[in-house]
């Protein structure tokens, strides 16, 4: 509804990289995959078919993101740290 409406351009216009990168973050935040979240919230076809989309463009919905293990999650933790620490400075 109203997530959709706010946000919906500005998610079709990112690119493929910046969508991976979404995906990633949106893990970060919940803990979960992007993949499962879609599957509880609009069920398992709709994620079946999101996965499908995804897959044909690059992009993995199920992608975990785990800073630990992998180099790009590790350079993406370090940006949203300073992003967070530059905040704390501004308040």
């Amino acid at each position: 509804g109203q997530l959709k409406s706010e946000f919906e351009g500005e998610l079709r216009n990112l690119t493929i990289r910046q969508g991976i990168i979404l995906i990633k973050l949106i893990d970060r935040e919940t803990g979960e995959s992007t993949y499962h979240i879609i599957k509880e919230m609009r069920g398992g076809f709709k994620a079946f078919v999101y996965q499908g989309i995804g897959k044909f463009y690059g992009a993995d919905l199920k992608i975990r993101y785990n800073p630990k293990t992998n180099e790009e999650d590790e350079m993406i933790e370090r940006i949203v740290q300073m992003i967070q620490a530059k905040k704390l400075d501004y308040k």
